[in-house]
């Protein structure tokens, strides 16, 4: 791996990581738009429990590490429903322009940077495997079709928001893009092992 593109990467990761509760908040506005076709809310949903859930694969409770697949898992899922969306979506990049701006542009910067190491999250995020989520004794469904358990999990999401501690001081303390690599990398054997 270059010295340039582990740069680009630490650079883009850390704007990002600030981010992030902008990024949560596009996904939360997909996740109740009922003018969205349902895989697309589902989708949404799943991407907000895989967020808030501390125990995801790269556990947030481990520090500034503990957020980037985070940050991955919400480009990842930004795209997908700007590719099944449809019509109701198109929108999204105008409310959103930040969050769309440089989507393909980060994805690519992701793929190159991780390679096969990013396919666990990939198919992590898929909407097959997001149907298997559950987080504090629902489904992602249950969250999608029950509007009172749709709200709890708005409620969730802000507090998230809310406590969010990644701040640009903060970013400073990722000085290099190998903690993250070894991170990916070894969720991405654990994951291979169990195929």
């Amino acid at each position: 791996m270059s010295a340039s593109l582990e740069q680009r990467f630490v650079s883009r990761m850390r704007e990002l990581l600030v981010n992030l509760p902008y990024d949560l908040k596009a996904v939360f506005e997909a996740m109740t738009d009922e003018d969205l076709p349902a895989d697309a809310r589902f989708l949404a949903t799943g991407a907000v429990i895989y967020c808030l859930s501390p125990a995801d694969p790269i556990p947030d409770h481990i520090g500034i590490v503990g957020f980037t697949d985070d940050v991955v898992a919400l480009r990842l899922s930004l795209k997908a429903l700007l590719d099944m969306g449809g019509d109701a979506i198109s929108e999204y990049p105008t409310r959103f322009p930040e969050q769309f701006e440089n989507l393909d542009e980060d994805l690519a910067l992701f793929r190159e940077y991780f390679g096969e190491n990013m396919s666990w999250l990939e198919r992590r995020m898929s909407l097959e495997a997001i149907h298997k989520d559950r987080y504090k004794g629902k489904t992602v469904r249950e969250y999608v079709e029950d509007d009172e358990a749709g709200q709890y999990l708005y409620e969730e999401g802000l507090s998230f928001t809310t406590d969010y501690e990644i701040d640009d001081e903060e970013v400073e303390r990722l000085s290099s893009g190998r903690p993250v690599f070894e991170a990916f990398q070894k969720r991405h054997q654990f994951e291979e092992g169990r195929r």
